[in-house]
């Protein structure tokens, strides 16, 4: 487990799914801010200021998992982005609030009018998956490893790149089992 290629791969594959979520939801701040304000779990006026915080988070994990002094640091943060998405999801399914927008961002994840998709416990089940992608790198941080070789790259390249398409390929698949679903 602590082959640098599987480290580096999973903090590649994390760091981009971080960094393509947050910029998706910068392009529609109004909306994110509103899908969170939906949640209702904050008090009222809050959602615009905890969307933001959250969008930042989000991209500097991101940014720690891919420099390598700080990958540790950022696969700690980005538990910590998907334990607080995860615990809205929770939150709003147990109150049996799923015709909600899940403020995952993305075209896969706009439905009919532009609402969101819905929650579901699938979503849950994909934030569980990303969370374990940062187990490679809390291990290697743990212990000491091989260090990468030049002939690691492309390895890591294609791990990390095949996770980020499984990632989206789930994802969109998940998309349009809600969006049917709420036909």
């Amino acid at each position: 487990m602590n082959d640098p290629v599987l480290l580096y791969a999973a903090s590649a594959a994390l760091a981009c799914v971080l960094l393509l979520g947050a910029l998706e939801k910068l392009k529609d701040m109004p909306r994110f801010s509103a899908a969170v304000s939906a949640y209702g779990i904050l008090p009222t006026g809050w959602g615009g200021a905890f969307a933001r915080g959250f969008v930042l988070a989000e991209a500097a994990a991101g940014v720690l998992l891919l420099t390598p002094p700080w990958q540790a640091a950022g696969a700690v943060l980005a538990l910590l982005v998907v334990a607080v998405a995860t615990l809205g999801l929770v939150v709003n399914l147990a109150r049996g609030h799923r015709d909600i927008d899940c403020g995952c961002g993305g075209p896969a994840s706009r439905g009919l009018a532009g609402r969101g998709g819905g929650l579901s416990w699938w979503l849950v089940l994909r934030n569980a998956v990303l969370a374990l992608w940062t187990l490679p790198v809390l291990v290697a941080a743990a212990g000491q490893g091989r260090h990468l070789q030049w002939a690691d790259a492309a390895s890591v390249f294609g791990l990390a790149m095949t996770a980020v398409g499984l990632y989206f390929t789930a994802n969109h698949l998940l998309a349009s089992h809600l969006k049917l679903r709420n036909l």
